[in-house]
């Protein structure tokens, strides 16, 4: 029994959240390079512990609910995944500072930064969220492919009117380069600057007004009707969660007030009849 009590107080949510809190101040006051040497100890060491519980959880929860029933919640396949990725790094302490040396495991150490995204489940209404973006996501593949469509024949377009001037290379030299260069067009963050630059270099007035006409163009097609068009269909579908259930809710009184005018309607004839 008490071993009972222990396993339902470890993969209690309350105490997986008080955890993963933990962890994610760690990791984040560990990122901070002017802490003392013996503060970053502190930290791998309370991240480290962190790691261990998160692996008892899985193991302790696998071996309540059988691996089927564990695994049919999307929270905990990421959560397995998750510490899945970490083991390796359960070995730091013996490999020392030639963890540093070694690019694969210097990349998993990046995945301790996922368990951040366990906070998530603390959320309130996480699930719903989630399967709104997912919707929302599915629904907006569409617009994004006819927005990398046009992103890649503007570029295209951009890399032939003005990849041979001498100042432009660095923004349409090949159609890699002139592909990011409108893709920032198209969040229209300082749109402006790469046309006023390429003025200032010395181009034919003609030049620069084709420039500035074509740039002008590629904001109001992406930037402003693109981007627009996708937060629409974005938002539309996070939202076609309560649209539904109050489509639902109309529908069911529409049945209601049609069966209550049918029984008006039936007990007005039994008075006639009588």
């Amino acid at each position: 029994m008490p071993q009972h009590r222990l396993a339902s107080f470890l993969i209690h949510e309350r105490t997986v959240v008080v955890v993963i809190v933990l962890n994610a101040l760690a990791l984040f006051l560990d990122a901070f390079p002017d802490l003392p040497t013996r503060w970053h100890q502190m930290l791998f060491w309370i991240d480290y512990g962190c790691m261990i519980f998160f692996v008892v959880e899985a193991v302790l929860k696998i071996k309540a609910w059988s691996f089927s029933g564990y695994w049919k919640s999307l929270w905990n396949r990421m959560d397995f995944l998750i510490v899945l990725g970490s083991v390796p790094l359960l070995f730091s302490p013996l490999v020392g500072d030639a963890l540093h040396d070694l690019s694969i495991l210097l990349l998993l150490r990046l995945g301790r930064l996922l368990r951040f995204s366990r906070l998530l489940r603390s959320v309130p209404n996480a699930s719903q969220i989630g399967r709104g973006m997912v919707r929302a996501l599915k629904a907006s593949v569409a617009v994004f492919l006819v927005l990398f469509v046009l992103n890649l024949i503007l570029a295209m377009g951009a890399n032939l009117l003005f990849g041979d001037l001498e100042a432009a290379r660095p923004y349409f030299g090949d159609p890699l380069v002139s592909f990011y260069s409108l893709f920032k067009v198209f969040t229209i963050e300082g749109w402006y600057e790469i046309p006023d630059h390429l003025a200032r270099s010395g181009a034919s007035s003609s030049m620069i007004l084709l420039l500035r006409l074509y740039f002008m163009g590629a904001v109001l097609i992406g930037g402003l009707l693109g981007l627009s068009m996708a937060n629409a269909v974005f938002v539309d579908e996070m939202t076609s969660d309560n649209t539904n259930r109050v489509e639902q809710m109309v529908a069911e009184l529409r049945q209601e007030l049609q069966e209550f005018r049918e029984e008006m309607r039936e007990h007005e004839r039994l008075k006639r009849d009588a």
